[in-house]
């Protein structure tokens, strides 16, 4: 069902805890509930509800949400329903401070401050004061990064790292080896959409580990930090001629060689089709971000999504396509037990990937922040940054401190 939904993703309380050197043990006096957003219908107001606070049950952590981004899949949920079982939370990601641990919890402590990428249940729905989800879902927030900051990363640098790895079969190996140069370090790969917040962790991890020859793009204004990321080559997507520049690109410096295309827009007019011109080697992957966009919610008509990447384009025999679920990477053993509890921090704190730029939404409560991110986000006019706005804080909800 978490696929399927991504396809069409109080009472106060004190805390104490004491220190023992296997451990941490938290005492606290459980709320029994808190504060939610919650959607009840297609093209409905978003309302705040009170929901039951669970208690972490073995290797889970609970999480003080205070900042979470708006993203593209809060408004497919709100305007097209997306399989939503209304009424339903909203949210998949965030940043926040851990309250309470459960059983068989090692990594975590009550105080982290974390961020995360959660989306079993409703318990784990990002706009609400606790998020209870499992430890591997978190990765410690760096003291360098702010976390209004921290909560543009996590689902979309899954996104980035399942794709490259997973469908574009890219070899990031972890720990990455000094003097890594990957075997096919000069494929050329085209990141289409650059300048999106999954586009900017694709081009960061690529330069990371070492792949030289990405092709990508992004508006003008994105054109310098694309370039600084790493790109080789950064097209205006919306310059008429930015197919028959791509291909001669590849005709001139890659004129043999399969291509890796990362499609992180994927509008079947706006990014599938032209990719379908290009990438016509056989041998050649493509990897699509679900669902496929065929109307944007900014249409008079509404949105029309879909979850069929390979009839969203006439692709050439030879040519593999993938539609990508982010959830998928648990189903990696390795991705699920490190990529947000190690890498992606380590790469945080040293500097080799940096947040998304971010726009702070501002508002008197809770609703009202969650209601104006989605109406912006809406619009289609965001570009090159995440809206990100405050859950919890003090000054509304002090019996969560």
């Amino acid at each position: 069902h978490i696929k399927q939904a991504y396809l069409c993703s109080c009472l106060g309380m004190s805390i104490a805890f004491h220190y023992s050197p296997s451990k941490f043990t938290t005492q606290r006096n459980m709320a029994t509930h808190h504060p939610a957003i919650q959607m009840t219908g297609v093209k409905q107001p978003l309302t705040l509800v009170q929901v039951p606070t669970p208690k972490p049950q073995h290797n889970e952590v609970q999480v003080r949400i205070e900042w979470v981004p708006s993203a593209p899949l809060d408004v497919y949920q709100v305007e097209a329903g997306l399989m939503v079982q209304f009424p339903q939370g909203l949210g998949d990601s965030g940043a926040g401070t851990v309250v309470a641990v459960g059983p068989g919890v090692e990594r975590l402590r009550v105080g982290d401050q974390v961020f995360g990428f959660f989306f079993h249940r409703e318990k784990e729905k990002g706009q609400q004061i606790y998020v209870t989800a499992p430890e591997h879902l978190f990765g410690k927030v760096p003291p360098s990064i702010p976390l209004a900051a921290a909560a543009t990363v996590p689902t979309n640098f899954v996104t980035a790292f399942l794709t490259l790895s997973d469908k574009l079969n890219l070899d990031l190996p972890w720990p990455r080896p000094s003097n890594f140069h990957p075997q096919d370090q000069h494929v050329p790969i085209i990141v289409w959409g650059a300048g999106s917040s999954v586009g900017q962790f694709a081009v960061q991890i690529l330069k990371y580990w070492g792949y030289t020859n990405v092709i990508a793009t992004a508006s003008p204004k994105h054109h310098t930090k694309i370039k600084g990321y790493g790109a080789k080559h950064v097209i205006d997507y919306q310059d008429p001629n930015a197919v028959d520049m791509i291909q001669k690109i590849l005709q001139t410096e890659s004129p043999s060689l399969p291509i890796r295309a990362f499609d992180c827009v994927s509008s079947k007019s706006g990014s599938l089709q032209h990719i379908a011109e290009i990438v016509t080697r056989p041998g050649s992957t493509i990897a699509a971000v679900l669902p496929v966009v065929i109307r944007s919610p900014s249409h008079n008509d509404g949105v029309h999504l879909s979850a069929d990447v390979v009839g969203g384009a006439p692709w050439v025999p030879g040519v593999d396509v993938h539609g990508v679920i982010s959830y998928d990477f648990e189903a990696d053993n390795f991705l699920k037990d490190h990529l947000l509890p190690d890498i992606a921090p380590t790469l945080l704190e040293s500097g080799a990937v940096e947040p998304n730029k971010y726009r702070e939404i501002q508002g008197d409560s809770l609703l009202q922040r969650a209601s104006t991110a989605l109406d912006i986000l809406r619009s289609g006019t965001v570009s090159g940054e995440r809206l990100v706005w405050k859950v919890w804080t003090e000054e509304e909800y002090p019996q969560y401190k």
